[in-house]
């Protein structure tokens, strides 16, 4: 029995754990997915911007010519697209040429890494460099540049868009990742972009021989895995994407400490109550052995320990089908129920009617009154609901947030407008003060659809929630307070 009752420990246990780190792999792996489309789609933004400005330059022939025809086109770019904060021409000695900030030609760029780089490759593609502290914003950018060739192939400038880590930052600080987990955004070489949480000392460090980069260069352009980060040493449950078309990689963690926390407590409550059980055995077995006279009265204790169980299950069972707050039917019985019955309606040629309702300005509400007084007043309304609903085999439930649901099997069209009407008014009855209401108090809109005995159509539970869900707005567009149900059969 103690081996049983370990193993059952241990197997509920690693389960458990292995549940939390699938939940945690797709948390990681939507994250990534997230910030790998954000990052192409700016990317791609530059890309095409620079592909458009190289071709006007090689139709006009002639670089300083192009520049002042393309000054006050540039100037205009930023403007346009937020995600860009400058747009650049430099001639081969890296003098400006043109600018989107409509700075004069003073400036001079042959310094940057970017057009280093284009004077030595003669590759036509775009160029995505370290952040750089832009010369004329004085914030921090991502530069994507192209090189320009003469007529004869020779180097004659470059064009360069800037890219504000700012539109990054936006996003990244979006993500909920924990106390301790990151994201980050860096050149497939390991030159780091930008990483949550942010530290400028890092933009430009090279993490080539991190665990990321390895990973990447090992398995592939897609891994999640379980690593430990180079940055500050803390091991993450990370997943790395790279771009298409573009020399990068981005990546989300969540640390292990974060993802395990809520699992290490409850594991130590099960290892412990596991203890005690075993503990509590080993004392009856002990016991039996010595005094086999009271054998009677321990099977008696094992009777009502089994009772108890038998209850403990049967209330875990009626909570997994239970909503929390309002104490009516969670949304996973009620799907389960009303394919359940529609499935029984077809065989039997039985009606169904299904009611859906919703409170009115609730989002006002809460807003007014606060979530607290919001969740007073779903409970409320949900009281309300459950006794307008008179038989033991309908169904009252909280369809979610503000909205719920009542099946009635059985009950044609004109039953279920009595009990929607029912509703309607016990709720208007409970004189909940509602300022943000023409009525003043809570009301809730209503719409009740049908599925008659011999009808070919909605045989799934979608289509009749569809034409409920309809009614009820056709309600909520009629004034509110009111209930909606179709047209009777002819």
């Amino acid at each position: 029995m103690c081996a049983m009752l370990l193993s059952m420990t241990v197997w509920i246990v690693w389960s458990s754990r292995e549940v939390r780190l699938r939940e945690a792999k797709a948390t990681t792996e939507n994250m990534a997915r997230t910030l790998a489309a954000q990052a192409y789609m700016e990317l791609e933004i530059a890309d095409v911007m620079l592909d458009d400005i190289v071709e006007q330059i090689r139709h006009d022939g002639n670089m300083d010519a192009s520049g002042e025809r393309l000054q006050s086109r540039l100037e205009q770019l930023p403007r346009n697209i937020a995600e860009i904060t400058g747009v650049f021409i430099f001639d081969r000695q890296g003098e400006w040429l043109a600018s989107s900030s409509g700075a004069g030609r003073d400036g001079n760029n042959s310094d940057r890494d970017y057009f280093t780089y284009h004077k030595t490759h003669a590759q036509p593609g775009s160029h995505i460099g370290a952040p750089v502290l832009s010369k004329s914003s004085g914030q921090w950018v991502l530069p994507v540049s192209r090189r320009v060739a003469s007529a004869d192939g020779s180097f004659a400038g470059v064009v360069l868009v800037t890219l504000g880590l700012a539109s990054f930052e936006r996003i990244y600080d979006s993500l909920n990742l924990g106390k301790l987990g990151t994201a980050f955004f860096a050149l497939d070489d390991g030159t780091l972009i930008y990483r949550r949480p942010f530290q400028a000392e890092l933009i430009g460090m090279d993490i080539s021989s991190g665990a990321i980069l390895r990973a990447y260069r090992e398995t592939g352009p897609v891994g999640t895995a379980m690593m430990t980060a180079k940055v500050d040493e803390t091991e993450r449950l990370y997943s790395y994407r790279h771009l298409q078309r573009f020399p990068v990689i981005v990546a989300a963690g969540l640390s292990k400490e974060d993802i395990f926390a809520e699992w290490r407590w409850l594991s130590t409550q099960i290892v412990l109550a596991s203890l005690a059980a075993g503990a509590a055995l080993i004392y009856l077995f002990r016991k039996v052995m010595r005094q086999i006279a009271v054998r009677d009265r321990i099977e008696a204790s094992l009777r009502q320990a089994s009772t108890q169980l038998q209850r403990a299950n049967a209330d875990l069972a009626a909570r997994a089908s239970q909503d929390g707050l309002t104490g009516l039917a969670n949304r996973r019985c009620f799907d389960e129920t009303l394919a359940h019955e529609l499935n029984r309606a077809q065989r039997s040629g039985h009606a169904v009617s299904l009611i859906m309702l919703d409170v009115d300005f609730f989002k006002k509400f809460n807003d007014q009154y606060g979530h607290v007084a919001g969740d007073a007043c779903l409970q409320a309304v949900a009281g309300a609901v459950a006794r307008s609903v008179g038989r033991a085999e309908d169904l009252a439930a909280r369809y979610g947030g503000e909205e719920f649901a009542v099946i009635m099997p059985g009950t044609g069209a004109a039953g279920a407008r009595d009990v929607a009407e029912a509703i309607r008014a016990a709720v208007e009855a409970l004189q909940l003060p509602h300022a943000a209401s023409a009525n003043g108090v809570v009301t809730v809109s209503l719409g009740a659809a049908t599925l008659r005995p011999g009808q070919e159509r909605r045989t799934d539970s979608s289509e009749l929630i569809r034409e409920a869900d309809a009614l009820l707005y056709q309600s909520k567009n009629s004034g509110r307070n009111r209930v909606s149900t179709e047209a009777p059969a002819a």
